[in-house]
């Protein structure tokens, strides 16, 4: 059963993304993104099922329109992939978001400790 501290905040993240948006525990991914890119998002939405949290992927927030690749809601946590981004525009990125961002590089070795 869920806490009630727990589906707070998971409704306090789900109030920040747009409504068509709020496909919870549902996996999504674009062509236009590298396997690379796919497979750590893949590995990130599985840990958060194993820690038995909710997620959205590819939600965009309402108030600002950017998209973000995964998002833990129990802990209004964004873990944005990145490939060859470099770390100025990650900078830049992080601050457009509502929540805490985290950056995760598909081209390593996925590591759940990154995730905490």
């Amino acid at each position: 059963m869920v806490s009630v501290r727990k589906q707070q905040k998971r409704n306090e993240v789900s109030r920040l993304l747009r409504i068509s948006n709020r496909n919870r525990n549902a996996f999504r991914w674009s062509n236009a993104e590298t396997d690379a890119h796919i497979d750590m998002k893949f590995h990130i939405c599985k840990q958060l099922k194993k820690w038995d949290h909710e997620f959205y992927t590819e939600a965009i927030f309402d108030s600002s329109g950017l998209r973000a690749d995964v998002i833990d809601a129990d802990t209004g946590v964004v873990y944005e992939v990145h490939n060859t981004e470099p770390a100025a525009s990650l900078v830049a990125k992080s601050k457009n978001y509502p929540l805490e961002v985290r950056f995760i590089d598909a081209n390593k070795e996925f590591d759940a400790k990154e995730m905490q």
